[in-house]
């Protein structure tokens, strides 16, 4: 305001030369008065004043405010009051620098005054825009934190009702179980009830003589059958005698049937192991869910098809006592705890050649309170650690039977943990164990002292320090050995001495063995079984003592295979002294001859294996008054069809016959044995050349019970013999023509789905043979293997074993007796074999 009382001239140079000043006074006026639009403001400022847009005439002087005006009209006031004091009177007028000088002070003030406030005011605006940021992120958290913790409530209420659903839900479907259940067990009681009723009526009637009997009563029509008139007790025999897919298929006949099905005790025993090529989840999963109260056996032996969905249903058996499982390798350490908790009365486990580890041993040690058979061959992925936990848990004390066959990888520590957890161990199976050692075995019996059966095949390390404390330590009652070089006598005569109980004994190839240990084994008092075959150093001395022994009439069975030194005065001597000799095994003993054959005539053996001995048809025609059922003769080269024709005729209750490799046999032979020996069921002549269609037909046309044939290597052999073999399936359930050239793969195939083994090929028979194309040779001695169902106890040879490795479990026929008898080939009850596995034998 101070330059506008200036002169004119002043002015113009003024608003020439100082336009930055000009706009910086604007801006000044600006922020002094902070209007919300300043760019709106001062447009209206310069409309107020100017009246029009033209701006170029604008006194710029005018936009600051009233209160700057004043302060600029004081100041000025108080700068003209100092001039005139100190200035020259005279002078009207300022010189131009000092005012200039005047007016840069004051500008700069100004500036700096302005900038002060400008700057202040950007601060706080930055503050406030920060604080602003921060009370949102806050209120933002807060926000989702509300809905957080309200969705966390509407779930939490969800899953209570859903709990309450589920739990309502279990609850009805239990209630509708126990229904059903109870439904089935009063059905079940009245079915039985009524049979009882039916039957006592039934012998009321003939005691009183008032029932007829009239073609009608018996006649079969639509809706009667004879089966479903007869008392219910009867039609269950009957149905016991079929497998389980039958039993499926008469479910389904008629209403009386279903219900004679649906009883629990055809249920009680289910093997599926013979069902293994058809069953799967869902059928096995369906009858262990309809039938679980009244399973107590379950064999899944072999059943790898099986899987978790079905295996799981197992632990619903909650009766369930015995369950195999052997060589299931898709059983797993999570379906043994699921088993062990859902089964807490088991009481027989085999868990043979699977892939169970350490965590499985100590779910048994935890759940398993009332286990006594246990078996673990072959597995190879537990470690001693693994029998720790048996001394520290509360399962496992109570067990009787341990196989650990084939577990190589068990140390003394694994022993010692054994002997502590299971003091009451009486039978231990550790064969197929190259590993042990003296050390193991004496670690195991530091407590186990109620030892009766232990068994230690093929444990060539074992010295005469374990046998002497073995006969320190137990009583046995089955022992057995095999492939032990280092037993001499001194070892056979502890152990007879201190087991005088011993019923079983295999020392089968301890070359060590003499007749002075026969003499020790002489002195026991309950001898039934005694293997002694591949000992070459036994004589006829050997069985002269044995023979003058203190179980002469006790001995059932005698092995003395490959005993070379054994002649035909043994043989006089077993046939007159041991009376109730039942099975007796000669075989590939080269000393023998046809007289040896004429003393076992009017024995009692019914049961004989002459394979390989040097037997011509003299002494075939010489066995007389002798009730043999099996003979096996088998590479018996100089025995002809003459020999076996005059056998037949005197010996016709035979029911398995073996003529592998008898190479001058023929169809007469065949014919003489079909036609005499009419029971016949099992019968092998495999490696016979001379064989044709003609025998074949000789046997399917008088062997009415034939259920095994092997014919391999008959390389005469066309596809007219399958023509003949189908006329006797069933009862053939059992047929191998390995090696058979002349039978087509296409008509082999057609017998296929009318038996349950069946074995082809059309390879040309191997050099064991013994004969080559168009030429017949001396055969090469070999090992014979013995079938399966011809004898159930019968124990193997080494070789034997060597050639079915393969099948560990299922070859080895070595049972523990003492426990479980197997002399009735009927009973169903199960037997204890040597690799921990139990054999159900069905009734015939």
């Amino acid at each position: 305001m101070a330059v506008a009382n200036t002169d004119p001239v002043l002015k113009e140079c003024e608003l020439k030369h100082c336009l930055p000043q000009i706009y910086k006074a604007l801006l000044t006026a600006s922020c002094l008065s902070c209007p919300s639009d300043p760019i709106q403001f001062l447009k209206n400022t310069l409309l107020a004043f100017q009246g029009h847009d033209n701006l170029q005439d604008v006194d710029w002087h005018k936009f600051v405010a009233d209160v700057q005006q004043r302060s600029a009209t004081t100041t000025s006031m108080i700068c003209r009051s100092v001039d005139k004091a100190y200035m020259d009177p005279d002078e009207d007028m300022l010189p131009l620098c000092l005012l200039e000088k005047a007016y840069s002070y004051h500008r700069k003030n100004l500036t700096s005054c302005c900038f002060r406030k400008w700057k202040r005011f950007t601060m706080q605006s930055k503050r406030d825009t920060i604080e602003l940021a921060l009370q949102m992120d806050m209120t933002k958290k807060h926000f989702e934190r509300k809905c957080q913790q309200v969705a966390l409530t509407k779930w939490l209420n969800w899953v209570k009702l859903h709990k309450r659903t589920q739990a309502a839900a279990i609850e009805k479907l239990e209630r509708l179980v126990n229904a059903g259940r109870n439904k089935r067990i009063i059905a079940a009681w009245c079915n039985v009830a009524k049979d009882a009723k039916r039957t006592k009526e039934y012998f009321k009637k003939l005691e009183m003589g008032s029932l007829e009997i009239n073609s009608k009563d018996h006649q079969i029509g639509e809706g009667c059958d004879g089966l479903s008139v007869l008392p219910g007790s009867l039609a269950l025999k009957i149905f016991q005698y079929l497998e389980l897919r039958d039993w499926l298929n008469c479910a389904e006949v008629c209403c009386t049937w279903k219900a004679i099905i649906q009883s629990g005790t055809l249920w009680s025993q289910i093997n599926f192991s013979v069902e293994k090529d058809w069953i799967t989840d869902s059928t096995m999963k369906q009858i262990l869910q309809n039938y679980r109260p009244f399973v107590i056996h379950l064999n899944l032996r072999g059943c790898t098809s099986l899987t978790w969905p079905s295996l799981k249903c197992i632990s619903e058996c909650r009766n369930l006592q015995e369950l195999n499982v052997s060589e299931c390798f898709n059983v797993t350490d999570m379906m043994v705890q699921r088993l062990v908790e859902g089964c807490p009365c088991l009481l027989y486990l085999n868990l043979s050649c699977t892939l169970v580890t350490n965590k499985t041993l100590r779910e048994l040690s935890r759940n398993c309170l009332n286990l006594q058979y246990l078996s673990l061959a072959y597995c190879y992925r537990f470690t001693d650690k693994g029998f720790l936990y048996l001394t520290t848990g509360k399962g496992c004390h109570s067990l009787i039977h341990l196989n650990l066959s084939g577990c190589t990888q068990m140390t003394v520590n694994g022993f010692k943990y054994i002997s502590a957890g299971c003091p009451s161990l009486k039978e231990v199976v550790i064969d197929d164990m190259p590993t042990l050692s003296d050390s193991c075995v004496l670690a195991l019996l530091s407590r186990c002292r109620c030892l009766s059966a232990i068994s230690l095949l093929d444990a060539r390390h074992l010295s005469d320090v374990t046998f002497k404390a073995i006969a320190e330590a137990a009583t046995l009652k089955t022992f057995s050995t095999e492939g032990n070089n280092q037993l001499s006598d001194v070892s056979w005569k502890a152990l007879c001495s201190s087991s005088q109980g011993l019923s079983r004994l295999h020392a089968a190839e301890c070359p060590r063995m003499t007749d002075t240990s026969l003499k020790s084994v002489a002195t026991l008092r309950d001898l039934h079984y005694l293997d002694i075959s591949l000992c070459h150093k036994v004589s006829d001395v050997g069985i002269k003592y044995l023979t003058e022994g203190s179980s002469v009439t006790k001995l059932r069975e005698l092995n003395v295979s490959h005993c070379s030194h054994i002649t035909d005065i043994s043989v006089m001597r077993i046939a007159q002294r041991l009376c109730k000799l039942h099975h007796l095994n000669l075989s590939y003993c080269k000393r023998l001859t046809d007289m040896s054959l004429e003393w076992l005539s009017g024995s009692s053996i019914c049961s004989l294996d002459i394979s390989g001995c040097n037997i011509q048809d003299q002494g075939l025609a010489a066995v007389e008054e002798i009730r043999l059922r099996k003979l096996i003769l088998a590479e018996c080269v100089y025995i002809t069809d003459i020999g076996i024709e005059k056998l037949c005729k005197n010996v016709r209750d035979l029911e398995h016959v073996d003529v592998s490799h008898c190479v001058a046999l023929s169809d007469p032979a065949i014919r003489a044995i079909s036609f005499y020996c009419t029971g016949l069921v099992t019968l092998r002549m495999s490696g016979c050349p001379k064989m044709t269609d003609v025998a074949v037909q000789y046997l399917t046309s008088g062997s009415r019970y034939l259920r095994e044939l092997d014919v391999s290597g008959c390389v005469l052999l066309t596809d007219r013999t399958l023509r003949h073999l189908q006329r006797i399936c069933p009862p053939l359930c059992s047929i191998t023509m390995s090696c058979c050239s002349s039978i087509s793969k296409l008509a082999a195939l057609k017998l296929q789905p009318r038996v349950k083994h069946w074995e082809h090929s059309n390879d040309y028979p191997p050099y064991w043979f013994g004969y080559n194309v168009g030429q017949i040779v001396h055969p090469i001695t070999r090992p014979i293997m013995t079938d399966d169902t011809w004898d159930v106890v019968e124990q193997h040879s080494v070789i034997t074993r060597a050639a079915t490795i393969h099948q560990k479990s299922a070859t080895s026929k070595l049972t523990i007796s003492g426990l479980i008898s197997t002399d009735d080939p009927r009973s169903s009850t199960p037997a204890l074999n040597v690799d921990g596995t139990r054999t159900h034998t069905a009734p015939a």
